[in-house]
């Protein structure tokens, strides 16, 4: 198998094994949660979620990367990654999702473009001349 993908920039904060938080949790850079959270979090950077984490908690990220549990709905504004051990149950907004096997999702997704300025276009049914 082929290495994980890092999210970019240097850890920030870790919220170990055994911490618990509750409340409104906002952040830049990197953060890396073992532990428990309740709340809101909300952040112009990437969180990990790790495999002993619990979150249950309406998230805001540009990308998140989930190998424990999250319980409530993730809006990521670049990319949203469930590893195999990873649980997601909430609904799922993102322009990109990678849900690895063994992975369990239950929830909905909307896949939205990435940038306000990304058109799709349709393509034209085919027309002959004659």
């Amino acid at each position: 198998m082929g290495k994980k993908e890092q999210p970019k920039g240097e850890l920030q904060a870790f919220l170990g094994k055994g911490t618990q938080f509750r409340g409104i949790l906002i952040f830049d850079g990197v953060v890396r949660m073992e532990g428990k959270v309740e709340g809101e979090i909300s952040s112009e950077g990437h969180l990990i979620v790790g495999r002993e984490a619990e979150v249950k908690a309406e998230v805001k990220v540009v990308s998140i990367q989930v190998a424990g549990t999250v319980i409530g709905n993730i809006t990521a504004q670049e990319k949203v990654e469930i590893l195999a051990t990873g649980r997601v149950q909430g609904d799922i907004v993102t322009p990109k999702l990678a849900v690895e096997e063994g992975a369990r999702f239950t929830g909905h997704c909307q896949m939205e473009p990435e940038e306000a300025g990304t058109r799709v276009i349709p393509m034209e049914k085919g027309t002959s001349e004659s």
